[in-house]
């Protein structure tokens, strides 16, 4: 048998009502050879029956529940490519993504890590929200600015020897290791951003990503470890008010989306006592949720083009 040269670690946790369109986008990718392994964090559902349906084409892992970081970890260890590209069990992959990327990888031999645009859609597959990456804004202050990182996990394609060189996703962050790891990353050497839009990301009500609350223990370890390398540059350093104001103003911004006006009066008000420098970005977001409200979403719709793919498509279960 062939050796593959990509591993696609499909990470899922009770989405077995669309688990299977997932797995399918990924075995219909132009992009040859390539492992398949879906790893299940200890799903209650019916997930092992719907990978099991797929034979031998797909690698089953089953670990208990530990997270996305412990899931995706495994399917690093277990990899047998040299790159590893990761999928959430509820996104999709376009046929050419992985054709795409890695012609960028393989033109480029320094690079680390390779991330793409990615879309936002509904059950139906209609584009809600079009989120693009600019290659010219690489930058580490990039991403803890939570800029440029469209849907990282379900876009990254990363060198296997890198991953584990890094020690992985971080298993103690119950959320925001894909971002965690995309700093970390951009730390460590090169990692481009492709701007064509080769991801689908699954946008739906109950998204864990809408709790604000559980993104504050993991973004505050997670900034405190990165301050707290003795080896950092110094012209990050010097910025360290700056990114803790943005990730302030950020939480800010959450609890205002859920309406939650206390909460986003404290954080506000933490951001501004942290760095001055962030007045802008508050004063601005009013301005940006009514800009984002009065644009037209993207007139597309992938469900013809999908429909090998999804042939049922069902919204999965809020987690």
């Amino acid at each position: 048998m062939e050796k593959p040269l990509v591993s696609a670690v499909v990470v899922t946790y009770n989405k077995a009502g669309v688990l299977a369109d997932s797995i399918r986008s990924v075995l219909r990718q132009t992009y040859r050879p390539l492992e398949v392994l879906v790893v299940d964090d200890g799903s209650t559902d019916t997930t092992p029956q719907v990978v099991r349906s797929f034979g031998d084409r797909v690698r089953y892992l089953r670990k208990e529940n530990g997270g996305e970081g412990s899931a995706r970890n495994l399917g690093i260890r277990e990899a047998r490519a040299p790159w590893v590209a990761f999928l959430d069990g509820d996104d999709l992959w376009l046929p050419h993504k992985l054709e795409v990327q890695m012609g960028v990888c393989e033109r480029a031999r320094d690079l680390l890590a390779v991330q793409c645009s990615a879309y936002c859609v509904n059950d139906r597959l209609e584009v809600i929200e079009a989120r693009s990456c600019v290659p010219a804004r690489d930058r580490l202050l990039d991403f803890l600015l939570f800029n440029n990182l469209p849907a990282f996990a379900s876009t990254l394609v990363a060198q296997r020897d890198v991953l584990l060189r890094l020690g992985g996703f971080g298993e103690d962050l119950v959320i925001l290791s894909d971002w965690d790891m995309a700093c970390r990353l951009a730390r460590a050497g090169t990692l481009r951003s492709v701007p064509d839009f080769l991801v689908l990301y699954r946008h739906y009500p109950g998204n864990r990503s809408r709790n604000v609350e559980i993104h504050i223990r993991p973004g505050v370890r997670s900034l405190a470890r990165l301050f707290a390398a003795p080896n950092l540059d110094p012209w990050l350093r010097k910025r360290e008010p700056q990114v803790w104001a943005r990730f302030y103003a950020m939480l800010a911004g959450g609890y205002a989306r859920n309406r939650n006006w206390r909460g986003a009066l404290a954080w506000s008000w933490k951001a501004l006592w942290t760095s001055p420098a962030v007045v802008p970005y508050l004063a601005c977001m009013p301005l940006r949720r009514l800009m984002h409200r009065l644009r037209p979403p993207p007139r597309i719709s992938f469900c013809d083009i999908m429909e090998p793919v999804c042939r049922a498509p069902k919204l999965p279960r809020a987690t």
